[in-house]
C-alpha cells in the first residue's frame, strides 16, 4: 500500500489547514455486482474484476487508495463467490439519504464473512493536531449477534485508525459486544471522528462482518487533516514567481545569499524535482499542470508554498 503525504495545502500563512489525504470514492470507475473469484474457506487479498465493482484503488493525484481483503468465518460460508454488492458504487443508502461527498461512496454488505478494507499509510510528520473524519451508514435492518465470535449471525462492525508508529489503535466506532440495533446508528448518516499524533504514521481500517444482503454498511468522504505551522519569518524570506506559472521556468529569490535547496512535491507527496539553485530560476517544464507544493531551504530556514502550474 502506498505513503500518502502532504496532499494539499489550502492557504499558506502562519498558520495554515492542511488537508493531508482524503477520499470521496469519486474516481474509480462502476461495474455490476461483484463476485469474487479466490477461495472462501481461507483468508485472501481481493482483486478487482473486469467490468464489476472497484474494491481496490490506486491512489491518484486527489484520492487515497485502499485495498480489500476477505477472511472467512471459522466455519466457512460462501463468502463474496456468490456475487455481492461490495465496493464503490453510486447506490446510495436511499433517496433521502445521499452520499455525503459526491455521487459515489463504499458499499460493504452480505459478505458471508469478513471484509476488511484497509487504507493507504499516511504520514503526518509536520502537521499539528491533525485528525480523521468520515461519515458512515448503517442500513436499518434486523443485525445479528454481539459481534464476538466469527460466525454468522455475529455481526460487527470496526472503524479504527491504527498508529503504526506507537503501535496502538483508536476506535472511530466499534460494535462488538454490542446488538447492533441497540446502538441507535442505523438509518442515518453518522459523522466518526478520531485526534491523532503529530509526527506519526497511521492506517485507516474498516472490518465489517454480516450475513444478509440487506445487513449494508456505506462510507463516504474520509478526509485526513491537521494544521501546518509556518514560521512567518521563514515565509516572507522566500518568493516563487510567476505562480501560477505558465511557463518551464520558475522564479525562486531570497532576502538572504547562498545556495537554495528546492524539493518540488506532487499532491501526493512524491518529490517530483530537487535540485540546488544559485541562478534564481529552476526549470519546471517537466511538471504537468496542477498544485505543488515547493519546499525551500537556506542554511536553517525552511519554508513551504504553495504553486499552481498552468
Amino acid at each position: 500500500m502506498k505513503k500518502i503525504t502532504l496532499l494539499f495545502a489550502l492557504s499558506i500563512s502562519a498558520v495554515s489547514f492542511a488537508q493531508i489525504a482524503k477520499t470521496s470514492f469519486e474516481n474509480p470507475t462502476l461495474g455490476t455486482q461483484y463476485m469474487d473469484t479466490g477461495d472462501a474457506t481461507v483468508a485472501h487479498d481481493l482483486v478487482n474484476n473486469t467490468d464489476q465493482a472497484v474494491v481496490d484503488f490506486t491512489a491518484d493525484a486527489t484520492e487515497i487508495g485502499f485495498n480489500a481483503r476477505y477472511e472467512p468465518f471459522d466455519t466457512p460460508d460462501v463468502g463474496l463467490t456468490d456475487g455481492d454488492f461490495v465496493g464503490v458504487t453510486d447506490f446510495a443508502p436511499g433517496v433521502d439519504f445521499p452520499y455525503t461527498d459526491g455521487t459515489q461512496g463504499y458499499q460493504i454488505s452480505d459478505a458471508d464473512g469478513n471484509f476488511i478494507l484497509e487504507f493507504d499509510t499516511v504520514d503526518l510528520t509536520g502537521a499539528t493536531t491533525p485528525g480523521l473524519t468520515m461519515d458512515y451508514f448503517l442500513a436499518e435492518t434486523g443485525y445479528e449477534g454481539d459481534g464476538t465470535v466469527n460466525e454468522s449471525s455475529s455481526d460487527r462492525l470496526r472503524i479504527y485508525v491504527k498508529d503504526l508508529t506507537n503501535n496502538t489503535e483508536i476506535d472511530i466506532l466499534n460494535t462488538t459486544g454490542n446488538d447492533i440495533n441497540d446502538l441507535g446508528i442505523e438509518g442515518a448518516w453518522n459523522n466518526g471522528v478520531a485526534a491523532l499524533l503529530p509526527n506519526t504514521m497511521v492506517q485507516l481500517v474498516i472490518e465489517a462482518r454480516m450475513n444478509a444482503g440487506a445487513e449494508a454498511f456505506f462510507f463516504d468522504n474520509i478526509v485526513f487533516d491537521g494544521t501546518l505551522g509556518i514560521n512567518n519569518v521563514a515565509a516572507d524570506t522566500f518568493s516563487i514567481f510567476p505562480n501560477p506559472a505558465t511557463s518551464g521556468v520558475l522564479n525562486i529569490t531570497s532576502k538572504n545569499t547562498g545556495v537554495l535547496n528546492v524539493a518540488i512535491f506532487d499532491v501526493l507527496g512524491k518529490k517530483v524535482l530537487n535540485g540546488n539553485v544559485t541562478n534564481k530560476t529552476m526549470n519546471i517544464s517537466s511538471l504537468n499542470s496542477g498544485v505543488y507544493i515547493v519546499k525551500i531551504t537556506q542554511d536553517n530556514v525552511t519554508a513551504t508554498k504553495k504553486l499552481i502550474v498552468k
